[in-house]
């Protein structure tokens, strides 16, 4: 399997370490490393970019998704005690 099938199964870190070993071989490398080094380099940044879109998008979602469970949990915690007050009153009133 060729590096470049291997790229979208990579972790974010492994795709850093590629990254910064083409620019590495892009500058310092036989000059067919050089080469694979170029052909790598466009392939990497944009599997980086579509990284970055998905991965905002993702945690955007997540954060609705809490804000919305936050949300619910101060509504269910104002439910309680609204009806906690209310038996309280409705207590006393019987006390009378």
């Amino acid at each position: 399997m060729a590096i470049d099938d291997r790229i979208p199964e990579m972790t974010d870190k492994e795709l850093d370490n590629l990254r910064a070993n083409a620019e590495r071989l892009a500058q310092s490398g036989s000059p067919a490393q050089k080469a694979e080094a170029a052909r790598l380099l466009p392939i990497i940044d944009t599997a980086a970019k579509e990284r970055k879109v998905t991965n905002a998008a993702a945690a955007a979602e997540k954060k609705v998704a809490r804000q919305q469970t936050l949300a619910e949990g101060r509504a269910k915690k104002a439910a309680a005690k609204k009806a906690a007050a209310a038996e309280a009153a409705e207590a006393k009133a019987g006390a009378s």
